[in-house]
């Protein structure tokens, strides 16, 4: 009974090792995402705008597969927009569509095809296909999706 107890434990700890080894990781890819969060906050809106870029691309480089890493491509998007002396769109779009493209199922991807369609022309191709996501998306309110033309 105890070898039948111990090789079931072996195996086991064989099974969930892995997945306790990537619950640490991500633990330790969370600390140091909100230790640049921090230092990120510590600059504030007025910080030098090349300095906050770098923290947010530490952030996303660093930190993959975090959901800091998804606000921190959202920031910068931001920063490209409003935080350097002109404004940055396509560097913004492009950013944007890297998020898109690395976290699909993010909670936020709908936030982000929402910014997306603001940021391109009217009659744009991608454009039009993201109204066309975003219409068909049933996780945004009814309002928002009659919206979107």
């Amino acid at each position: 009974m105890k070898k039948i107890f111990a090789l079931t434990f072996a195996i086991l700890i064989f099974i969930f090792l892995p997945t306790i080894s990537n619950a640490a990781d991500m633990g330790a890819l969370e600390r140091e995402a909100l230790a640049l969060r921090v230092e990120f906050n510590r600059l504030g809106s007025s910080g030098d705008p090349f300095e906050r870029e770098a923290i947010l691309q530490k952030i996303i480089d660093r930190c993959k597969g975090t959901e800091e890493a998804v606000a921190a491509y959202w920031n910068l998007a931001d920063l490209y927009l409003d935080g350097f002396p002109e404004e940055m769109r396509q560097e913004a779009r492009e950013i944007l569509e890297i998020c898109l493209k690395n976290y699909p199922n993010s909670p936020r991807a709908s936030m982000v095809k929402c910014k997306l369609v603001e940021l391109y022309d009217n009659g744009d191709a991608r454009r039009s296909e993201l109204v066309r996501q975003l219409q068909n998306d049933k996780t945004l309110p009814n309002i928002l999706r009659a919206s979107l033309k």
